[in-house]
């Protein structure tokens, strides 16, 4: 499968305000993304098969309503979504999602909807080198998260709140190590 960003993306991300040198880099050198097939869930039809955009409807309702006409790709003032196997999606590697609602109001066939609650369905994944864990000298995630749902124990173990969380991204951005990886939420009821 070839890469769907094309110069209008690299333009987008370049252009942007909130894109920091080590994202550049870490988007730059970061190693493959999972597949499709490791991110689902057998049985559960909510769960997403890959990232979407904010707004978007339960996952077998917006499968049915995008058509892949690239407009919501086309109004993200970052160039996070693109186009891939006919459907949007969400790629956060150069600058977080600051759910504007541009993808959602440009978005002609229903697969956005204004009405709900804007979410990723991203979250953070913190992995054991985090310099958090070793000392409390390095807190950035837990600093940056618009919706305090980082925090850190009093033995520096991170955690998640994933009812605060809305999948920005931000930390993952701010983390210099490269210690955050973003993960599809799961659905355990």
């Amino acid at each position: 499968m070839s890469d769907p960003r094309d110069s209008r993306y690299y333009h987008a991300w370049m252009s942007s305000r909130v894109v920091s040198r080590r994202g550049l880099f870490r988007g730059l050198l970061s190693s493959a993304k999972p597949s499709a097939e490791e991110n689902t869930v057998a049985g559960d039809l909510r769960q997403q098969a890959v990232p979407r955009p904010p707004q978007a409807l339960a996952e077998p309702l917006f499968l049915k309503q995008c058509n892949g006409c690239g407009h919501c790709a086309d109004a993200c003032p970052v160039g996070l979504l693109s186009v891939e196997s006919g459907k949007a999606i969400l790629i956060i590697d150069y600058a977080e999602c600051d759910f504007c609602g541009a993808c959602t109001q440009a978005c002609e066939r229903g697969a956005l909807d204004l009405s709900i609650s804007p979410d990723t369905g991203l979250r953070p994944v913190i992995l054991p080198p985090c310099l958090g864990r070793m000392d409390d000298l390095c807190r950035m995630c837990e600093i940056a998260c618009p919706r305090s749902a980082i925090f850190f124990n009093q033995q520096n173990q991170p955690s998640v709140d994933n009812q605060k969380c809305d999948g920005c991204g931000k930390c993952k951005l701010v983390c210099y190590h490269g210690d955050i990886q973003l993960s599809l939420k799961r659905h355990d009821s």
